[in-house]
């Protein structure tokens, strides 16, 4: 039997995005391919004058490993150093002490006879493992790391073209982000798309369960429900969901709910443009994983109006629970969404966007994902693309 390390960073506290996407791929390689998979978490915190510097948590709790829907994640904790601060900072130099402890996670792999890292940071220490150890290496790129950081920073942006060229291969969750990747970074590196899925609990309920859910959330016989799902935060564009669902109610009528759920340094901003806007909307604040597909099973449409995304998960989940999406066109979300209901960003954007919001909520549109868009044709290509290096 193979075995295989599969390395990310992550947040115990805050398992969504990268964090799911890692999990639920893990665990549909292991139903096509007979691998042993250790997976391991590499978690940044910081101690106390850095908390006071950055005005993050204290993390109270640091476990060696925990169990997310049945896999095992191994943690290794690094605490974030004014060395490190400073050298990036000032000098626009790579992390020295990060550095080395990715070069030692890079040795402990040791006895594995492939590396798989998600993103940058843990793609150094697959890279560093790939060199070392002489194994296959390989990194998937999930979307920031490639559109937002290199461009802001020279440093990083250094860092991650040497890293697409030193690694076996380079995994893109869209071909949007390939591209991205081809024309602002570099040329002539080993990728391939592997696109993101939905997990088994994102999925369509049935009437009586989907009504009985609707009871508890409030949400009135007749009306429909419109959400954004998501971080509240610059690169999300939501200053702009006032507008847009203030347009929505006007172009459609008032037998809507509007939703706003996720948390981020935006919202209180956002909260206080929809009631100038004099916008009715619901603010969840931070909600547990396990109840967005409930939530999700309640929304008749989802608004993603973002400025950057790969492929966000989001929009495949709410797409498998039955719920109609319009977003931003940028690199990935046409994959996903279609390309009728991505609308390009410009002048008359939210117009153009609330157009085709109230033609997915009044005709009668039918809106599926791609067979390509699932977690299983992913596992089975990233199997094959494995194949071709184990020996």
């Amino acid at each position: 039997m193979k075995q295989i390390a599969v390395l990310f960073e992550g947040d115990i506290n805050r398992r969504l995005g990268v964090f799911n996407a890692v999990i639920s791929r893990v665990k549909h390689l292991q139903q096509v391919a007979d691998y042993k998979i250790d997976v391991h978490m590499l978690q940044v915190y910081d101690g106390w004058l850095m908390r006071r510097v950055r005005h993050s948590a204290k993390v109270a709790y640091r476990p060696d490993e925990i169990t997310a829907d049945g896999v095992k994640v191994h943690i290794t904790w690094f605490r974030r150093r004014w060395s490190d601060a400073i050298m990036h900072r000032l000098f626009h130099k790579p992390p020295r002490a990060l550095m080395r402890r990715l070069r030692r996670l890079g040795w402990e792999m040791r006895g594995h006879d492939l590396v798989s890292a998600h993103d940058r940071i843990m793609g150094h220490a697959a890279a560093f493992a790939g060199r070392q150890l002489h194994i296959p290496s390989f990194i998937t790129w999930h979307g920031a790391s490639i559109y937002t950081d290199p461009p802001r920073d020279p440093m990083i942006r250094e860092l991650t073209i040497k890293l697409l060229h030193s690694v076996t291969c380079n995994f893109f969750v869209s071909q949007g982000l390939l591209d991205k990747a081809h024309a602002e970074l570099t040329d002539g590196f080993p990728a391939e798309v592997l696109l993101n899925g939905a997990s088994a609990q994102f999925h369509r309920y049935d009437e009586a369960r989907r009504q009985q859910l609707r009871e508890k959330y409030g949400v009135n016989d007749g009306k429909k429900v419109v959400a954004f799902v998501g971080r509240f935060e610059p690169v999300k564009n939501v200053t702009l969901l006032p507008d847009i669902y203030k347009q929505i109610e006007s172009k459609y009528g008032n037998q809507l709910t509007f939703w706003a759920i996720g948390d981020g340094i935006q919202l209180n901003e956002t909260r206080q443009l929809m009631k100038e806007k004099g916008v009715d909307c619901h603010f969840t604040g931070k909600v547990p994983p396990e109840e967005i597909p409930d939530m999700l099973n309640c929304v008749d449409l989802l608004v993603l109006p973002s400025s950057l995304e790969g492929l966000p998960l989001v929009v495949i989940e709410a797409l498998s629970c039955g719920a109609h999406v319009v977003a931003t066109n940028v690199i990935g979300t046409a994959e996903a969404v279609g390309r009728a209901n991505a609308i390009n960003l410009g002048d008359h954007f939210v117009d153009r966007f609330t157009d085709r919001a109230v033609q997915l909520l009044t005709e009668n549109i039918e809106q599926k994902l791609p067979p390509e868009v699932s977690w299983n044709a992913t596992a089975i290509k990233e199997n094959g693309i494995y194949q071709q290096y184990l020996r």
